[in-house]
């Protein structure tokens, strides 16, 4: 299951969106490398992650109406419509953009074949996600979160080291941002070991889900992309005329919200068990606070081609040792049945 994950987002990243004129995309976008935007993937993950991200929130602020939803069977239901109206609205946006441009015909025909294009997707996409379970993961969403970020990775470094060579980007920015990714790597990887131990799936014996670690800062960005929207409103002109101030108040939130939604995990937790798992969650919100809040900072006040997201680098970074449990514990089983 695992390796049909793989070869679907392979895939669907190659095959254009229905009725594109492909010629003229490829001419405007070749240079970009944009053609995989233009393709069935085009939405990526983004409607299926918001449904679940909506579903998250609903479990830590009302859990009792969560956990009634998922006994009644009605949840995943009421997931797979949101993912659903998502990807119509979001597919919508994309085909519309495309018809202004020229690149689809303005005609309803294509709206409607575009739309149920990616809604096959997103229907594909939550199959897999329901279907593939990881060591102390609950969902199979953060292998697929981490198989286009982690594709990417040699074209993005090609291209940082080609603005190096031109000129176009200092060397140090490029070290400053390898030397803060090697550390934060390095701090997931304490942070798994923390929370998994040594064994198989020990993140599921000790009650503390490797979703702890992955949640909270997505939750938090969400959180904090709606509160800073009001002073934007009140002051339009912030972000340009004093983008260190724009930066500061988004990296405040994220380092005040983190510890919430953490703290709303712990609260999950029975009450006996609280006073042994306090400090494990204290460790991850610390963590999570670091990673996040520096790679914002550093997005803020360094020129990079790329953006560092510190949730999706905790995700890469859980979802490849997960992924090395399962070979490690198939080598033993079929080691110990020899």
């Amino acid at each position: 299951m695992i390796a049909l994950a793989f070869v679907v987002i392979a895939l669907c990243m190659r095959i254009p969106i229905l009725n594109l004129d492909v010629v003229a995309a490829s001419a405007q976008f070749a240079q970009t490398g944009g053609l995989e935007r233009l393709s069935l993937f085009a939405l990526g993950t983004v409607p299926l992650f918001s449904a679940l991200a909506l579903a998250e929130i609903v479990k830590l602020v009302f859990p009792r109406l969560a956990s009634r939803a998922g006994h009644a069977g009605y949840g995943r239901f009421l997931v797979g419509v949101i993912v659903l109206l998502f990807t119509v609205l979001q597919g919508y946006g994309v085909l519309t953009a495309l018809m202004a441009m020229g690149l689809m015909e303005d005609t309803a025909a294509s709206l409607a074949v575009g739309i149920a294009g990616f809604a096959g997707v997103s229907a594909l996409l939550l199959w897999l996600a329901d279907a593939i379970r990881l060591p102390g993961l609950d969902s199979g969403l953060w292998l697929l979160l981490a198989i286009p970020m982690v594709a990417a990775l040699p074209r993005e470094l090609v291209l940082s080291l080609e603005m190096i060579r031109t000129g176009a980007m200092p060397a140090w920015s490029f070290w400053l941002a390898a030397g803060g990714t090697v550390i934060a790597v390095a701090i997931v990887v304490a942070v798994n070991r923390l929370l998994v131990g040594a064994g198989h799936d020990r993140a599921a014996a000790r009650g503390i889900p490797l979703t702890v670690l992955l949640w909270p800062p997505f939750l938090a960005s969400i959180a904090t992309g709606y509160l800073i929207a009001l002073p934007v409103i009140a002051l339009p002109d912030l972000p340009a005329s004093a983008p260190w101030l724009f930066a500061a108040m988004a990296a405040a939130s994220k380092a005040i919200l983190i510890p919430l939604f953490v703290y709303g995990y712990f609260r999950q937790q029975p009450a006996a068990r609280r006073e042994e798992i306090r400090p494990i969650l204290t460790v991850v919100a610390m963590a999570q606070v670091l990673i996040c809040v520096g790679f914002s900072l550093v997005n803020a006040f360094v020129f990079l081609p790329i953006t560092l997201n510190g949730g999706m680098l905790i995700v890469c970074v859980t979802v490849i040792l997960a992924l090395g449990r399962v070979v490690t514990f198939s080598r033993s089983q079929a080691t110990s049945e020899a």
